[in-house]
């Protein structure tokens, strides 16, 4: 299940943005957020003696904020609790913390992955564009990568995903790398839809618009023609993300917005 889990950052970076037009270089405003995730509801036929997911619950905060024009932070922090079928119950937490230089030439990140409050997994990763596009693990026996030139960050994705959220184009692919999975990159199809969502006034603060566009993404490793799993987004034309959902083989989440803040830095 915890690899799946890690899965929900890449897009976990939509955040809160001035107005754009189609073209033209998105502005992204320091901002927190806070998400509550719950099991989405299934129509799937369930087998016998096979285990399932019954209950989802928990929390994801996300910190986006931009280093006084140097580079993007990301700090964030997913904890859930699953209650399979069988009623035994894991606690997963995820804590993941991106450093991305502005012009997306180098990024830094830390992940690490708990399972009932007990360490899984620790990684720390730095990607560099030089001749090629490497990735090396700092204190850790991971070997380092070589990446297609044409692979981006998250930020630089985010950006693409605005600069076409009310173009003509129906849908992009962009190859991604993160570091969620530490030794694979993404290749994401992005499906822009013309169907419009609204939320509540009270969660919304000034300034942010209340009509969000949904977005459909799969997402791909290798020359699987088979995502590995597949991601809605209800998205705003500031970038404001009010929902996602996650489906994946055996189960699927949704993440709704429960508030969001802008925090103002002092670069002088």
């Amino acid at each position: 299940m915890l690899k799946f889990i890690r899965s929900f950052f890449v897009l976990s970076f939509i955040c809160l943005l001035l107005p754009i037009s189609v073209n033209s270089k998105p502005k992204l405003i320091s901002y927190q957020s806070e998400y509550e995730v719950s099991l989405a509801p299934s129509d799937e036929v369930r087998l016998p003696g096979k285990t399932y997911v019954d209950q989802a619950s928990g929390d994801l905060f996300v910190d986006w904020i931009n280093n006084c024009e140097n580079s993007w932070v990301s700090n964030q922090r997913m904890m859930t609790r699953f209650i399979n079928s069988h009623g035994v119950g894991t606690l997963s937490e995820i804590n993941y913390s991106l450093n991305e230089i502005a012009n997306g030439s180098e990024m830094d990140f830390v992940l690490e992955v708990k399972e009932n409050a007990e360490l899984v997994d620790r990684t720390i990763g730095k990607a560099e564009r030089k001749k090629k596009l490497q990735v090396s693990f700092p204190s850790s026996d991971k070997e380092n990568l070589l990446l297609p030139d044409d692979v981006i960050f998250p930020h630089s994705f985010l950006v693409d995903i605005l600069k076409n959220l009310y173009g003509t184009e129906k849908i992009i692919t962009k190859k991604v790398y993160e570091g969620t999975i530490p030794d694979k990159f993404f290749n994401i199809s992005v499906f822009f839809t013309d169907k419009i969502a609204n939320v509540s006034d009270e969660i919304i603060i000034d300034g942010v618009i209340n009509k969000f566009k949904k977005i459909r993404m799969s997402y791909y490793q290798g020359d699987s023609q088979t995502p590995i799993f597949e991601q809605t987004v209800h998205l705003n034309e500031q970038g404001v993300a009010s929902f996602f959902r996650y489906d994946y083989p055996e189960y699927s989440l949704e993440l709704k917005l429960k508030k969001i803040s802008l925090v103002n830095l002092n670069c002088n």
